[in-house]
């Protein structure tokens, strides 16, 4: 009987054993990756992206690269891409300047100043316009695909069907030079993005510094309205800081908006009445500045009585496009509010050393329509 009570105990004692070989087997393992795993650079949150500032490089390899973009997404793209999508046009004049135009295999829509600086856009593919077209950017199957950062659901759909792609923002300036650092880390082009960056910072600068001579009553009451009579750039927009770098009273500047060129409507302007009216030059303005300035419902406001309702330039290239080309915007609205700060021969002046710097080659004021 003692054999057999012997024989009977023994299995449990296994299963003891085991089971506490199989604990301590688990603990083992659980130490290793906490002290071992966890303890290299992926354990640190900004490492794996949390958290991390735009253009953070993450990773490195021989090939690619792995950075954080605008929309603060961990993106892996092909160390200098070969080819390039993008159906948000802003984007097209940011690789233009990096030297990259070569790359664009895929587009939404181009412009005639565009093709004029890289002909090759116009055999260009359409990958839609303002909206990817995904079966497209499928067929084409280029390295990267830029698109706006806010956009983050057509990025993730292009990311799920194999295309790496980066979210840029561009609405403030300080939001160009970050886009400006983060492409030229993706296309290579970092010497580039800097050149452009320090000379960017530079316009801003000087604006600034010419501005902070005015007081506050040298200032005239400003807006920029866009497509449609009544709707104005906020505070909040390119557009808006524009006006105030320039020297200007933005008067929607506090404005609430829920849309991007929000509506305050024809009643709020009057009643803003300010000394200064810019209109957006985008194709899809269904009116001119001759429009208001002939219109009597207009007339009592003080920037139509006085004739200062302009649209902005340039015919060719918009200057207030986000890019680094809205500092000549910048210098655009100055000389027309304040000559005195900034005259035709040096507004000419800043006009040629940016496109010498920016594309190589510089434009008369009858190319450009300024």
């Amino acid at each position: 009987m003692k054999v057999n009570d012997r024989r009977a105990q023994w299995p449990v004692r296994g299963l003891r054993r085991w089971a506490i070989l199989l604990v301590g087997v688990v603990l083992a393992l659980t130490c290793f990756c906490m002290s071992g795993c966890g303890s290299g650079e992926d354990s640190d949150p900004a490492a794996s992206g949390s958290g991390a500032a735009e253009g953070t490089v993450l990773a490195e390899t021989e090939d690619t690269l792995t950075i954080v973009d605008q929309a603060g997404r961990e993106v892996t793209v092909k160390k200098e891409p070969r080819s390039i999508a993008l159906c948000y046009r802003v984007v097209i004049r940011f690789l233009l300047s990096l030297d990259q135009g070569d790359k664009i295999t895929g587009i939404g829509k181009s412009e005639p100043f565009l093709e004029e600086l890289q002909p090759s856009l116009a055999e260009a593919a359409d990958v839609g316009k303002g909206v990817a077209d995904i079966e497209a950017l499928a067929q084409l199957a280029p390295d990267l695909f830029i698109h706006k950062a806010s956009d983050v659901k057509t990025l993730d759909a292009v990311e799920n069907i194999g295309i790496p792609a980066v979210g840029i923002e561009v609405e403030t300036p300080e939001d160009m030079v970050a886009a400006l650092d983060l492409l030229g880390k993706v296309c290579g082009a970092e010497e580039k993005a800097q050149q452009l960056i320090d000379d960017y910072n530079a316009r801003i600068k000087a604006s600034e510094e010419l501005t902070a001579q005015l007081t506050d009553a040298r200032k005239p009451s400003a807006i920029v309205m866009g497509t449609s009579i009544g709707k104005v750039a906020d505070g909040s927009m390119l557009q808006g800081r524009m006006l105030e770098l320039a020297g200007a009273v933005n008067c929607a500047k506090d404005l609430e908006a829920t849309e991007l060129w929000p509506t305050a409507g024809t009643e709020q302007i009057f009643a803003w009445n300010p000394d200064y009216i810019f209109i957006t030059n985008s194709e899809s303005a269904v009116y001119s500045a001759k429009d208001l300035l002939k219109d009597p419902t207009w007339a009592e406001v003080t920037a139509v009585k006085n004739g200062n309702v302009y649209e902005m330039p340039a015919e060719a290239d918009s200057w207030e496009f986000p890019g680094a080309v809205s500092a000549l915007g910048i210098d655009y609205m100055m000389h027309v509010m304040h000559p005195e700060l900034l005259d035709e021969k040096t507004l000419e002046q800043h006009v040629n050393d940016f496109y010498e710097l920016t594309y190589g080659r510089s434009f008369d004021r009858e190319e450009l329509g300024y």
